[in-house]
C-alpha cells in the first residue's frame, strides 16, 4: 500500500487538476475555520482549525521582501484528510522524520522534546546542539547540504515526512520545485524574518502545532516572554545607557542593522542606545569603513565583530579601530561563547528561542548591577 504521505501528496494533486481544469477557473478556498493560535509578538504565522481535529498552519511572507505571500500547511490529526480544494503542503501531525535546513529549527525542536525526529540538517559542522553532533558523528544524523549542493539522494533516501526549508532574498524555488518533483512534503518556516526578539521565540509554537503539542509550545512560550519583560523593565529604568556600535567590515563593507532590526530592538530593550540609529527600517544597509570608524569613535561598546576572540585578533583585522574607545577600555563582546570547532555560534541557534537568556547576557555587560546573573552565557568578552 503506499503511504499515507503518498496518498495526501496524490489527493493534493488531484485537487489543483480539477481547480485547473474545472469551475470556469474559480478560486479555491482552503476552508479556514477557527482561530486556534494568534500570535502576540510574531508577524508570520497563525494557526487555524480546519476538519473535526486537525489544523492549518499559515504562514504569512517567510522571506525578506515577500509582500503578500501566504503558505498553508494541512496538518492531519485522527486520519482526516484536507478537504476538496485545499491547495498547500498536506502532512501528518506528530513526525517521526524531519530534515531541518536551519539550525534554529533544531533549537525549537529539541525544547519541545522532540530532538529524535531529527534525521536531516544543513551544515551539522555549524549545528551547536550537542545531541545532533553526537548523532551525526555516529551516522544517525546526515547532512544534506546547503543551497545549490544539497544532495537529494540523502533526502529521498531517508523519505521524510516533512522538510523544513527557508528563503532569504526570495522564495527558495530551485528547492522547493526539486523537492515537489521527488514527492517529499516541504515547508517554509519563517521565524528569522521576525524582528522582535520575542516574536523569533514564539514560532516554537508554530513548531509546536506540527509536532501536535501546541499547549507545551505555548507554556515554553509564555515563559520566555515573561521573564524577557521582567529583564527589560528592569535596564529600561537605568539612568545610564551605553552607546554600542554592531558587527565589523566584510570586504571593506560594514553592514549595520536598521532602527526595528532583531538586535538593536535587543539593544533598546536592554537599556542601551545604537550607535548608528536614524534609519527606520527593519534591514541592514551598508556603509564605509570611513563612515563605521566615526560612529565606532563615539561608542561605549563594540559588540559581534565577526569571528574575533581575543583583543589582538581584531586589531589585526581591523588596524583602523584599534585605537577606539571601546577596544582601548575593553569593552568589545562577541557572540562567540558557546561555539563549534568549525565556526557555528549557539547564539543564531538557541539563542533565537531563548530571547530572555540573551536580553540577560545582555543586561550584565551594560548594566551588571541589574543583572539577575554575572552573564556571559552566550557572550564572550575579548581580552
Amino acid at each position: 500500500m503506499p503511504s499515507m504521505r503518498r496518498f495526501y501528496t496524490y489527493l493534493l494533486s488531484l485537487a489543483i487538476a480539477l481547480v485547473v481544469v474545472g469551475c470556469g477557473g474559480s478560486a479555491t478556498t482552503n476552508h479556514k475555520g477557527d482561530l486556534l493560535y494568534s500570535p502576540r509578538y510574531a508577524t508570520g504565522f497563525e494557526i487555524r482549525a480546519i476538519g473535526e481535529h486537525s489544523s492549518v498552519l499559515t504562514i504569512k511572507n517567510p522571506w525578506q521582501g515577500a509582500e503578500g505571500v501566504e503558505l498553508d500547511l494541512f496538518i492531519g490529526k485522527n486520519g482526516e484528510l484536507p478537504p476538496e480544494g485545499f491547495v498547500g503542503s498536506v502532512m501528518e501531525a506528530e513526525p517521526s522524520k524531519v530534515v531541518c535546513m536551519s539550525s534554529t529549527y533544531v533549537a525549537l525542536i529539541d525544547t519541545l522534546g522532540f530532538i529524535g525526529t531529527v534525521r536531516g540538517v544543513s551544515g551539522a559542522g555549524y549545528v551547536s546542539n550537542p545531541t545532533i553532533r553526537t548523532a551525526h558523528a555516529e551516522g544517525r544524523v546526515a547532512d544534506v547540504g546547503y543551497d545549490a549542493n544539497v544532495n537529494y539522494e540523502t533526502i529521498v533516501a531517508m523519505q521524510p515526512d516533512l522538510v523544513m526549508i527557508y528563503g532569504v532574498a526570495g522564495d527558495n524555488s530551485a528547492m522547493t520545485t526539486k523537492l515537489d518533483d521527488l514527492g517529499i512534503t516541504h515547508f517554509y518556516i519563517g521565524d528569522y524574518v521576525e524582528n522582535h526578539p520575542l516574536g523569533k521565540a514564539e514560532w516554537v509554537v508554530a513548531m509546536a502545532e506540527i509536532y501536535g503539542c501546541r499547549e507545551r509550545g505555548e507554556a515554553i512560550f509564555e515563559g520566555i516572554a515573561d521573564e524577557y519583560e521582567q529583564l527589560r523593565r528592569l535596564a529600561t529604568d537605568a539612568a545610564d545607557k551605553p552607546s554600542v556600535m554592531l558587527n565589523s567590515p566584510y570586504r571593506d563593507t560594514w553592514f549595520v542593522p536598521g532602527d526595528r532590526s532583531y538586535l538593536v530592538t535587543l539593544l533598546t530593550d536592554a537599556g542601551a542606545e545604537y550607535v548608528c540609529a536614524g534609519n527606520d527600517s527593519t534591514v541592514s544597509r551598508p556603509i564605509s569603513t570611513e563612515t563605521a570608524y566615526i560612529y565606532a569613535s563615539r561608542a561605549d561598546y563594540w559588540l559581534n565583530p565577526n569571528q574575533a576572540n581575543t583583543l589582538d585578533q581584531l586589531r589585526a583585522e581591523n588596524p583602523k579601530f584599534a585605537d577606539i574607545k571601546a577596544v582601548r577600555e575593553g569593552n568589545v563582546y562577541n557572540c562567540t561563547a558557546r561555539s563549534t570547532p568549525e565556526g557555528g555560534s549557539d547564539f543564531w541557534e538557541s539563542g533565537t528561542l531563548r530571547a530572555d537568556r540573551v536580553l540577560a547576557d545582555l543586561i550584565a555587560i551594560f548594566h551588571p548591577d541589574k543583572a539577575p546573573d554575572e552573564g556571559g552565557y552566550y557572550f564572550l568578552k575579548l581580552r
